[in-house]
């Protein structure tokens, strides 16, 4: 009996683990552009890949980075943050802390934004229920010659006021 038998040559094993994907088909398996692979090529988020006769090559990290890619972005990070987090874990630092340290930067960014969206609401909804005639007697906007208003002041009478009358008093 030959050890030979069921062994793959070093070429056979060499083409097993050679990157095979286009970036058509990583963009397509990912759910991305294929323009968007190249962005992040060149941002450093994705390692340069192999080329085969002049072609890109991928495997299935790749797919995977993206996966991770996208995840990241839909939790609100920017790509310069995510580009952190790939470094750090590809110098072999984990994920764990680099991950908490970043949720504890955009958490208050969050929250503010799920507060002005609340504040959003609450404007949306008492204009829905606006009854006035003339700008200048709705709370919604700013009286005339009102010095010092701004755009949020608006919203935030609202929130106070509730959406019972718009109507100044």
């Amino acid at each position: 009996m030959s050890l030979q038998v069921g062994l793959k040559s070093s070429r056979e094993l060499e083409m097993d683990e050679a990157p095979q994907m286009t970036i058509g088909e990583v963009a397509g398996r990912a759910g991305v552009a294929a323009s968007a692979i190249r962005y992040y090529e060149s941002l450093g988020l994705l390692p340069e890949p192999d080329r085969e006769h002049g072609q890109r090559r991928y495997d299935d990290e790749a797919v995977g980075r993206l996966g991770f890619i996208g995840v990241a972005q839909q939790a609100g990070l920017s790509l310069e943050e995510i580009k952190g987090l790939i470094e750090d874990v590809d110098a072999g630092d984990g994920l764990a802390a680099p991950i908490r340290s970043a949720s504890a930067a955009k958490l208050p960014e969050v929250e503010a934004l799920i507060e002005k969206a609340t504040a959003m609401k609450g404007w949306l909804e008492a204009a829905g229920a606006c009854e006035c005639a003339t700008p200048e007697e709705c709370a919604l906007f700013p009286a005339p010659g009102e010095p010092g208003w701004d755009a949020s002041q608006a919203l935030e009478v609202v929130q106070v006021q509730g959406a019972a009358s718009c109507k100044r008093a």
